[in-house]
């Protein structure tokens, strides 16, 4: 299929109404790597200002490679996802000791990096290096979807591998950085998933779905999975200003972050009968308050009870290395996932806060 000139009109539009962004224009393939990774799960606003205390952080690839993981997650914080944030841990070690710190230049070679996909690849390569590959995330999939009257499922390879192959055959004929920007730029502020704008459209003429009013029908999806249910029962212990934390092991997914001690989908839900599943038996212990959150991911809906305890049994840190027993006030220094750091904000730093206040 001849698509020479097909994208004229998108590429003026772009020209004219493209958004100016702190990572647009950037040739860097560092800074255009870390924006399309933050981006990935993030909406643009969030984005932008994780994207620059990240460089303000780590500005180059070697900062990266050197950080440690704690000062890593810290700074990711808040973003979620956080294999993320380790994938680009250990794909910058890589480029330092396989490339000498200068980032690959080739699709092939950037595939390679951990965590990287074929979007991502092709996103750097093609607007830090010009090279014409197609990159084809969700909001291209429904541009390309709805343009060419794509009824197959977008989450199927096989159509992601038509849509690239489409989208190849065009892109050679401009900018490969410009052209797959402004794809994407369509798809974020024209081409949305509900009420589409389509009078604002440069691509309305040639809109496969809109000559046939099947905006509201493409893109098609596979039909979702229903979300597991995870029930997590977190003690906050507290005692003389002290309480303890652990670190989540590699096989979860908050793997490298801190969090209190917690018994996952437990069949008992009084707070003394929870604890003997650290082998503690709470005889000096008392509940003070229990705070219930439900904290929606991808495949996963989680359900979280968090219990505050004054007291601290004596052999909670014994009973497994794993446990800290640190100062409340130092719990802002450790890395940890959003649901804690969604407690500590409303229940254990505001009443630190309150408290220096009265001092």
């Amino acid at each position: 299929m001849n698509l020479n000139g097909f994208y004229d009109e998108l590429m003026v539009y772009y020209g004219l109404n493209a958004r100016k962004l702190p990572w647009r224009g950037l040739v860097n393939p560092y800074a255009i790597w870390v924006s399309e990774v933050i981006l990935q799960q993030t909406r643009v606003e969030q984005g932008k200002e994780y994207f620059m205390t990240f460089l303000r952080y780590f500005p180059d690839v070697f900062a990266l490679a050197n950080a440690s993981q704690e000062e890593l997650l810290k700074v990711w914080q808040g973003l979620g996802y956080y294999s993320r944030a380790l994938n680009m841990h250990a794909a910058a070690k890589s480029i330092v000791q396989n490339y000498n710190g200068h980032f690959p230049s080739n699709y092939a070679e950037i595939r390679e990096l951990k965590g990287i996909g074929d979007y991502t690849a092709a996103a750097i390569s093609s607007i830090a290096f010009g090279l014409p590959n197609a990159a084809v995330d969700g909001n291209v999939k429904r541009v390309t979807s709805r343009i060419f009257g794509i009824q197959s499922p977008v989450d199927k390879p096989e159509t992601v591998a038509q849509m690239t192959s489409l989208l190849n055959g065009a892109i050679v004929n401009y900018p490969p950085g410009d052209f797959n920007q402004a794809m994407m730029e369509l798809g974020a502020l024209i081409c949305t998933p509900r009420n589409p704008k389509c009078s604002n459209c440069p691509m309305q003429p040639k809109c496969d779905a809109f000559k046939n009013n099947l905006q509201g029908k493409i893109p098609v999806k596979s039909k979702k999975k229903m979300a597991t249910e995870v029930h997590l029962d977190f003690f906050f212990f507290e005692e003389n200003e002290n309480t303890a934390i652990v670190k989540r092991g590699n096989e979860s997914i908050w793997k490298g972050l801190f969090e209190f001690p917690n018994v996952e989908n437990a069949e008992k839900k009084d707070a003394t009968k929870l604890l003997e599943y650290f082998g503690v038996y709470a005889d000096r212990t008392v509940v003070l308050d229990v705070h219930q959150f439900t904290h929606k991911l991808t495949h996963r809906t989680i359900f979280a009870h968090f219990w505050h305890i004054s007291g601290m049994p004596s052999n909670i840190v014994m009973k497994n290395q794993g446990y800290l027993r640190v100062p409340i006030s130092d719990l802002e220094q450790f890395a940890v996932h959003r649901l804690m750091d969604k407690y500590l904000k409303i229940k254990v730093f505001k009443e630190i806060s309150s408290n220096e206040n009265d001092k």
